[in-house]
C-alpha cells in the first residue's frame, strides 16, 4: 500500500488555516495553492518567476506557460489561474509589494522585479537549490539541482497539521488526483503535469493508504454471520 497522503478539500482547508498566521500567512497560502492548484513540483515552486505569472501591466495571466527551462521533464506546459484561486496569489503579491520583497525601479509588474522568483522564503529571498552530486556516468551531463529549501518549507507547513503520511510531493500529486477525479483523461494529465508515462500517472491516481482504509472498511460490510453462530 502506498504511504503518501493525497489531500482532499478538507485537508487543503486545514493546511490553509494552520498556515495562515501573520506575518507570512499570505505567502504560505499562496504556496499551498501553487502546489495543489497550479500543480507545481517543489523544484518548480522554487523556480517560477514573477514574469511567468504576472503581465507587465500588473495583472495575473489567466493562462500562462511554465517555460521548459523551469519545468518538470524540461517540457513547457500551460498553467491556469481561475477566478476562485486568484485571491490567494493577489493577496500574496500585495503582501510582497508592502514588504518590498524583490522590488525593482520599474513601474511595470507592480514594481516587482520581473526576474525575481515568485515564491520567496521567510526572509524575502529565493529558495536555495542544492546541486546534486552526479551519479556514475553522469559527470558530463548538465548539473541537476534539488529543492531542499522548498521541501523543508513544505514539511514545516505539513507539520502544523495532523495530516499523517503527507510529504512535499503530496501537493503536486493531489493536483494530479484531483484532475483525474474531475474527469481529465490520460493525455490531458500528461499535458498539465509534464509526466510522459501513463504508468507513472496511474501510480499517482490509484487508491492511497487512507483511501484503501476506507475501501476495506466497506468491503463486504453487509455480510451477516449466520444467526445460529451469533
Amino acid at each position: 500500500m502506498a504511504l503518501e497522503r493525497i489531500f482532499d478539500v478538507e485537508d487543503v482547508n486545514l493546511l490553509l488555516e494552520q498556515n495562515s498566521a501573520s506575518p507570512l500567512g499570505y505567502r504560505n497560502t499562496a504556496l499551498i495553492m501553487g502546489g495543489v492548484y497550479w500543480g507545481l513540483t517543489p523544484l518548480e515552486l522554487s523556480s517560477v518567476t514573477v514574469s511567468d505569472v504576472i503581465a507587465s501591466n500588473g495583472n495575473f495571466f489567466r493562462i500562462w506557460v511554465l517555460p521548459e527551462d523551469r519545468s518538470f521533464n524540461k517540457e513547457a506546459r500551460e498553467v491556469h489561474t481561475e477566478d476562485h484561486v486568484l485571491p490567494f496569489f493577489e493577496k500574496y503579491t500585495e503582501f510582497r509589494v508592502k514588504a518590498k520583497w524583490g522590488m525593482s525601479n520599474l513601474h511595470s509588474y507592480r514594481g516587482l522585479d520581473p526576474n525575481s522568483k515568485f515564491f520567496l522564503n521567510d526572509k524575502g529571498a529565493e529558495y536555495a537549490l542544492t546541486k546534486r552530486k552526479p551519479k556514475k556516468g553522469e559527470e558530463k551531463k548538465p548539473a541537476m539541482y534539488q529543492p531542499r529549501s522548498m521541501n523543508e518549507q513544505l514539511k514545516r507547513m505539513i507539520a502544523r497539521t495532523n495530516l499523517y503520511g503527507a510529504t512535499p510531493a503530496s501537493f503536486r500529486d493531489s493536483f494530479i488526483k484531483g484532475m483525474y477525479e474531475a474527469g481529465a483523461g490520460w493525455s490531458d494529465l500528461m499535458k498539465v503535469t509534464g509526466i510522459k508515462q501513463k504508468r507513472t500517472l496511474e501510480n499517482k491516481v490509484r487508491p492511497h493508504e487512507r483511501e484503501l482504509e476506507a475501501v476495506l472498511g466497506s468491503l463486504f460490510s453487509r455480510v451477516k454471520m449466520p444467526d445460529h453462530l451469533r
